[in-house]
């Protein structure tokens, strides 16, 4: 018990050990019927961080099969939602990390995308980085806003996905919409240029 190398990560954020003889309800014990279930939640969050379908469907494959390895510890967890939710943002924010070091290596496009591409470009990119910096202020008001607003969940759905009461998750919602209000119109407009 006193080799820490290889455990660091149980150490850091240990996953429960399962009760013996508790099974948790209404969750099929088989990976691919939990999979088929959750599916098109999961891949409405990856769409919506990602922009790209394409990008998403990687994406959810990558944290499928984590999911797959650790399926075991889903199960045993308190919130098996939650820590399958956990695993998809991991992978999704380990997709967006690596397209964008990849980004400087590809070579840029002969052709220059239309205003109107742009323009909605901007608008995403103005929603993206309120949204990051809600996450890195109050992690807990992105999930519910984010849920809520982007993905279309309801508050009771929110809750049991977060494992929290359904008023907490309406209370972060509202703060959430609060904060996104303040940080869109607070982001610096690149369009301006230097005066």
């Amino acid at each position: 018990m006193t080799d820490t190398f290889g455990q660091g990560s149980d150490l850091v954020n240990p996953e429960p050990e399962p009760e013996p003889g508790l099974q948790p309800t209404a969750l099929p014990l088989d990976f691919e019927a939990f999979f088929r279930q959750n599916k098109d939640t999961f891949f409405r969050i990856a769409v919506n961080r990602l922009h790209d379908p394409r990008d998403a469907d990687e994406a959810l494959s990558d944290a499928a099969l984590v999911m797959y390895k650790k399926w075991e510890r889903i199960l045993a967890h308190e919130n098996p939602i939650a820590l399958a939710l956990r695993i998809l943002d991991n992978k999704l924010t380990d997709f967006y990390r690596r397209t964008a070091r990849m980004a400087g290596r590809e070579q840029s496009l002969t052709d220059r995308p239309d205003s109107s591409y742009l323009m909605e470009l901007r608008s995403g990119d103005l929603l993206d980085g309120a949204l990051e910096e809600l996450r890195r202020l109050a992690p807990l008001q992105a999930q519910c806003w984010e849920m809520h607003k982007l993905h279309g969940m309801t508050h009771a759905e929110i809750g049991t996905h977060l494992g929290i009461t359904e008023g907490a998750a309406k209370t972060n919602t509202s703060k959430g919409h609060k904060k996104m209000k303040c940080l869109i119109t607070e982001l610096p407009d690149t369009e301006k240029g230097d005066s």
